[in-house]
């Protein structure tokens, strides 16, 4: 699910905890939001009648296959937690549209993230909304637990 500043008015998520809602972390998405600067597609994605996707994982299969330009040609590329982009062009494309992982699957630098692409957190528990808080913030992760 995206979330906006409208995420209040969806009751069916209040009732839930994640990964099937979002009961419990009003507080620590209000916060991320309203530090987050553009949390849309850009306008010229939006506009778009009719969108080209591809999600491209990281599990190796792409490599020697020369197929960089063809994935670069879709609307909109989607790729999977810490798959690599720098380096690998020729095989995986250079372009990323939306970047969609979890806080243990996540590239770990930030300088790594490709700035004109959109970070899409799965959170699956209410952990991984606290990491993603610490980290639009820039603080120091705090490990939970002994």
């Amino acid at each position: 699910m995206f979330l906006d500043d409208s995420f209040r008015r969806w009751a069916r998520i209040r009732d839930f905890v994640p990964p099937f809602g979002i009961k419990g972390q009003d507080n620590l998405i209000k916060a991320i939001l309203s530090a987050t600067k553009d949390y849309r597609l850009t306008p010229a994605l939006d506009s778009l009648s009719c969108r080209r996707c591809i999600i491209v994982g990281n599990g190796g299969v792409l490599a020697n296959k020369s197929l960089g330009l063809k994935i670069d040609d879709y609307d909109v590329v989607v790729r999977l937690n810490s798959a690599p982009v720098k380096g690998f062009e020729k095989d995986v494309g250079g372009k990323t549209t939306l970047r969609i992982t979890y806080p243990e699957g996540a590239i770990q630098k930030m300088e790594q993230y490709e700035k004109d692409s959109l970070f899409v957190l799965a959170g699956f528990k209410w952990q991984d909304f606290k990491w993603l808080k610490y980290i639009v913030y820039k603080e120091k992760v705090a490990k939970e637990g002994p």
